[in-house]
């Protein structure tokens, strides 16, 4: 049987994925140590693949902000971001995520049904995380708990059916920067983190609600609750 002309590419961008995996696990628990230059064919050889996955995995990291590129001396490890650069990040977050909630809270019912999926997730990691000190050994826990907290968040731009926000969206991995500071700081905001989640889920769940009981009634949707979702998702995107 001859072999699928599509399979090639497929294993392909699963490896470029694969290598990307790693590349974040070793810049989240500084393996890879800020300002750090990385060689392409030095990265392909520890991880046994050819340099074609590393530099397609090095291309999508330099879209995060997590390594940049040097003219004529290729990639360098990013440093951390300072207070200024997570407040412009938080603010550029949140003015993309405001926007796919509006659009997501066209169908509320089934966006509610994910964020309460994500939640509980989310509230289990975090337990796991509560006063484990800074370490680069505990970079899974920490992992975790950063992929929960964004499942939650992603959840809004899936349901906003809008491709391109999606995609704004991966390109502002605010997840990833704050695991990086939590490898070095450790995590002190997962309870009120779960919080805030829990009160954008009972914002959505009552939006749905009254949507429900506003068009049982002929009347047409009010914006109200939508309003106080979008005011509760600020605060809790807020710096």
């Amino acid at each position: 049987m001859s072999a699928n002309p599509r399979m090639k590419p497929l294993e392909r961008k699963v490896l470029r994925d694969t290598v990307y995996e790693s590349l974040v696990d070793m810049l989240m628990s500084g393996t890879l140590a800020p300002g750090a230059s990385l060689s392409i064919d030095g990265l392909a050889s520890g991880l046994a693949v050819s340099p074609t996955p590393v530099r397609e995995a090095l291309v999508h990291l330099e879209r995060t902000g997590l390594v940049f590129r040097e003219p004529l001396r290729g990639y360098r490890v990013a440093p951390l971001l300072d207070t200024d650069q997570v407040a412009q990040l938080c603010d550029a977050r949140a003015i993309v995520e405001l926007g796919a909630l509006e659009l997501a809270f066209q169908n509320a019912d089934d966006l509610a049904d994910d964020l309460a999926k994500a939640l509980v997730a989310h509230a289990e990691v975090a337990k796991a995380v509560a006063g484990i000190p800074p370490d680069p050994a505990a970079i899974g826990a920490f992992r975790g708990y950063a992929t929960a907290d964004w499942e939650f968040h992603h959840a809004i731009f899936r349901h906003s059916g809008n491709t391109y926000l999606l995609s704004v969206a991966d390109s502002l991995p605010m997840h990833l920067h704050r695991l990086r500071q939590s490898v070095t700081r450790g995590v002190h905001d997962a309870e009120a983190s779960v919080a805030e989640h829990a009160e954008v889920l009972r914002a959505v769940q009552d939006g749905a609600d009254h949507h429900r009981s506003e068009c049982h009634d002929g009347q047409d949707a009010g914006s109200w609750e939508e309003s106080t979702c979008l005011g509760q998702l600020a605060h809790e995107l807020s710096p």
